[in-house]
């Protein structure tokens, strides 16, 4: 548009054999209308300086966003996933407590992927049915008003179902090992809940905007050797693309939990829990094929 409208009525245009021809329609509209629409380039240096540190600090905070809430999701799954261990090689041979507190632990980590998935997750209580041997944990669970909380409650409940069988510094140390998990668990709420401000966002992608809205305008006189200024087309796109790249890469970062893949970690979660269980259960049975050998001898 710019183009035309200035090659048409202000400044004529360039065939391709390098001849230039007066515009054409110069004469059809009043001397009011007939101006250059064209701009000077000081004011877009002036302005690209506050608008590169708006998205450099946008994407920053996006990105710190980002890695803490995948560091507290880690935090979380490797604790309970350690604390199943040393619950599994404490020395006890209640292996249904083990598992009721494998189950729980499962629990907790799929709730947390339910409560900052929004209303996007269908599938949570057929999961918990699923995967979960005790019908009455699920409901109360389901029921429940905070069910992270009702998870956490759970896993405390599988630790007291099998103290008496461990000492108690394992004891302990296992329920300071969930002290970790609780911590996680909520500094992930946190950042589900406190996304940055909708204002830095809005005010961010306007300036944008129209930056390179007026950009065309300042390019027209850049571009002046090029035939017909058609080189400033391929420019503005090139430039549009890479910043508005940076602003969609920071709106993505700005969601971690919308991105991270929390399906995989659960799975990979529970299949780690199920193995402790194989590996508990087959020293159990070793041990029970020994004992009698043992006597015999």
């Amino acid at each position: 548009g710019i183009i035309l409208w200035n090659e048409l009525l202000i400044e004529g245009w360039t065939d391709l054999n390098e001849v230039h021809h007066e515009a054409p329609l110069a004469d059809l509209l009043p001397s009011a209308l007939t101006f250059k629409l064209a701009l000077p380039t000081e004011p877009f240096f002036l302005c690209g300086g506050p608008l590169g540190l708006l998205l450099v600090f946008r994407n920053d905070c996006s990105f710190g966003r980002y890695k803490d809430a995948f560091h507290h999701w880690e935090v979380a799954c490797s604790s309970l996933g350690n604390m199943i261990l040393m619950a599994a090689s404490s020395g006890t041979s209640n292996v249904e407590g083990v598992k009721q507190l494998s189950a729980a632990s499962w629990a907790v980590v799929r709730t947390l992927q339910h409560e900052v998935s929004g209303g996007f997750d269908t599938t949570y209580a057929e999961d918990l049915k699923k995967n979960m041997p005790d019908e009455q944990q699920v409901q109360r669970l389901l029921s429940a008003r905070n069910k992270l909380h009702r998870s956490h409650y759970d896993v405390h409940r599988a630790v007291d179902a099998f103290s008496e069988d461990i000492s108690n510094l394992d004891k302990r140390t296992i329920i300071n090992t969930f002290n970790n998990v609780a911590t996680a668990c909520a500094e992930c709420e946190r950042l589900y809940m406190t996304p940055i401000p909708l204002l830095y966002t809005r005010h961010t992608l306007k300036f944008l905007t129209l930056w390179m809205a007026f950009m065309p305008f300042a390019f027209y006189d850049v571009f002046a050797t090029s035939w017909n200024h058609t080189g400033m087309i391929p420019a503005i796109c090139i430039i549009c693309f890479l910043f508005f790249g940076i602003e969609e890469i920071a709106v993505s970062l700005e969601e971690p939990f919308s991105i991270l893949p929390l399906n995989e970690l659960v799975e990979e979660f529970q299949e780690n829990a199920q193995e402790t269980i194989e590996w508990m259960e087959e020293e159990h049975q070793a041990s029970t094929k020994e004992a009698p050998m043992g006597i015999d001898n």
